[in-house]
């Protein structure tokens, strides 16, 4: 999945409106005055929170636990499919072992 893709992302309870780029090895949230580049391995666990309190201006949110214990939240302004793929490049494929 490559791609931009219009979000609203917070980061220490800070909301910003901008962009997801989708990199090869990186996700770049870009807003104005301020970017965040989150290597694809720093990511611990994912998932996707559909719960009221944890939505972000009433839409479901993308949440990225990461490697330092920094929370990211992605809002997608497109479609929640754009969460939904972003979660499965996140997950990686699944080790044969572990079928």
């Amino acid at each position: 999945m490559k791609g931009t893709f219009a979000v609203l992302w917070s980061l220490r309870a800070e909301l910003h409106t901008g962009r997801l780029e989708v990199l090869h090895d990186r996700l770049e949230l870009r807003a104005r005055g301020r970017t965040l580049s989150i290597p694809i391995g720093s990511v611990v666990r994912c998932s996707i929170d559909r719960d009221p309190g944890a939505r972000i201006r009433g839409l479901p949110v993308l949440r990225l636990d990461l490697a330092d214990g920094t929370v990211a939240r992605i809002a997608s302004l497109e479609s929640v499919t754009v969460l939904n793929d972003l979660a499965g490049v996140l997950a990686g494929p699944v080790p044969a072992e572990a079928l």
